[in-house]
């Protein structure tokens, strides 16, 4: 006997969990939706109280042009409640669809949900044509053709710019943007609460300076920092690293947590590796953590922007969305494969740093991305320029936030740095913050004794001042030798430096 043909001609076939899923990409991957509203319908759906949901997403967006939040959404629902249970229903598919449906299979989705209506919407429309061809209306061809012509690009992106009042509801909304913190408030507060996501975020810093330790950091922060945005969840976190291997990362997390240096852990006896791990045991964000960060490794040169972001696209279908995204570090991604007119290092880094930007665009996430300092930058307490980055401009043309990292040998040794925000297209660059706390060892970053500056200026005229009270502190020091009858070991070994600092004819 033969079966019963399947129906599908509604989502019915692919199961109510893909309709809850699908549901969720609507409101949370605006781009999706507003590609798709014109052919998506809401009787596709045979649930009913998503339909209900649907039809109410659809005719906000139709009627305003933006996507509504779940709480609008559910204001709007309760408001269309006829009944305490319709209420009560309204209030549990909101929670339902914010914080128990997963997004496992995010892409496949999309696809397969764009597959089917596009074809729902090209059976309409071909049975629109046969009612006009059933008619005899020849005079209407030119009709048919055009109903066939916007099937076939239905679903589509179609952009053809907008006005400046299109988009007032998002942005003034106080929920458009997220911006993922760094934990370090004075940086935070200048940055409007961190890099937003969507954004890509450049930290430039010489060799050995700090870039892993500040990845570290924020991407702990971040993993555990509770917030209404998140519902008090933390952010989903992914550390992507090249050079360092899983146990070396793993430490720099484990040193954060329980404030032991992380060189410590390499041979610890049995009272010691007790007492880090009932540290880490009894961590109140331990689930936090557990949750929300997640840890990469690829060798260097191994994995281009693309393959990374093919990576992601994979973790996100099986259910784990990236807030933040850091790579460690820029030049150990490997080249595009193709897409550059020319075969040099200048032009490649340009392609990839294009590629991370559309990367966070696309994928709604915020991503820092370290790179090397030139030698130039090494052992210096002023502020890293952009034009001391490693390689191609075009990084520092692409990236929307830009920080830099300083530190002399002795700032190193005291656990202290200059961070400068050097770029920054959504506020207010050119600050400089001095005497911020960086303990490599803990991966520890804080601004309790830090000075902030308004402008490089007001930064060059604070460190000239530091550096004059240095060369006086030095002139003193050698005057006091002298005094002491060791002219000679100073005539021999320091008043070339003392003519170096200040000039053959300057007076004390």
């Amino acid at each position: 006997m033969a079966g019963k043909h399947l129906d599908k001609n509604n989502l019915g076939y692919l199961g109510i969990d893909f309709q809850y899923k699908l549901a969720k990409i609507f409101v949370e991957d605006s781009k999706f939706f507003e590609d798709v509203a014109p052919i998506v319908d809401q009787n596709a759906f045979n649930d009913s109280l998503l339909r209900t949901f649907i039809g109410t997403l659809k005719d906000y967006y139709s009627r305003e042009s933006v996507i509504p939040s779940y709480e609008m959404l559910n204001v709007i629902l309760r408001e269309k409640a006829k009944t305490n249970n319709e209420l009560e229903e309204a209030d549990e598919l909101i929670k339902k669809l914010k914080f128990e449906t997963s997004l496992e299979g995010y892409i496949f989705v999309k696809d397969v949900a764009l597959k089917f209506f596009k074809q729902q919407n090209l059976i309409r429309v071909a049975n629109k044509i046969l009612d006009i061809a059933g008619k005899g209306d020849i005079d209407r061809y030119e009709e048919c053709q055009k109903l066939l012509d916007d099937a076939a690009m239905a679903g589509q992106e179609d952009d053809f710019g907008y006005d400046i009042y299109q988009l007032q509801d998002k942005a003034l909304a106080n929920d458009y943007t997220v911006s993922i913190p760094t934990g370090i408030d004075m940086l935070d507060e200048t940055l409007g609460g961190g890099l937003d996501k969507g954004k890509l975020g450049l930290l430039i810093a010489p060799a050995g300076f700090g870039k892993t330790s500040f990845t570290t950091a924020i991407d702990s922060y971040a993993a555990t920092h509770k917030c209404d945005m998140n519902n008090h969840m933390g952010y989903k976190v992914l550390q992507i690293y090249f050079e360092d291997d899983d146990v070396d990362i793993t430490r720099k997390h484990y040193s954060r947590i329980t404030q032991t240096e992380a060189r410590f852990m390499k041979r610890l006896d049995k009272p010691e590796r007790d007492e880090i791990t009932e540290l880490l045991n009894n961590h109140p964000d331990k689930e936090l953590l557990r949750q929300n960060l997640r840890l990469k490794h690829f060798k260097t040169g191994t994995k281009s922007a693309s393959d990374i972001e093919i990576f992601v696209k994979r973790l996100i279908n099986s259910g784990f969305k990236p807030d933040l995204i850091s790579i460690d570090y820029f030049e150990c991604l490997a080249p595009e494969k193709g897409g550059y007119s020319t075969d040099t290092e200048w032009t490649r880094e340009g392609v990839t740093m294009r590629k991370l930007e559309n990367m966070a665009k696309d994928l709604d996430c915020a991503i820092w991305v370290p790179t090397q300092g030139t030698k130039d930058s090494m052992n210096s307490p002023e502020v890293v320029r952009m034009d001391q980055a490693s390689g191609s401009a075009k990084k520092v043309h692409v990236a929307q936030l830009i920080l830099s990292i300083a530190r002399a040998i002795d700032d190193i040794d005291k656990s202290r740095a200059v961070i400068g925000i050097l770029k920054n297209r959504s506020g207010k660059s050119g600050k400089v913050f001095n005497n911020v706390y960086f303990d490599n060892g803990t991966c520890t970053i804080s601004c309790k004794d830090t000075q902030e500056f308004d402008n490089g200026l007001a930064w060059e005229e604070e460190s000239e001042r530091i550096r004059e009270e240095n060369r006086i502190k030095n002139v003193r020091y050698i005057a006091s030798l002298s005094s002491n009858n060791e002219k000679t070991k100073v005539e021999g070994n320091l008043v070339g430096t003392i003519n170096d600092d200040f000039g053959p004819n300057t007076e004390f």
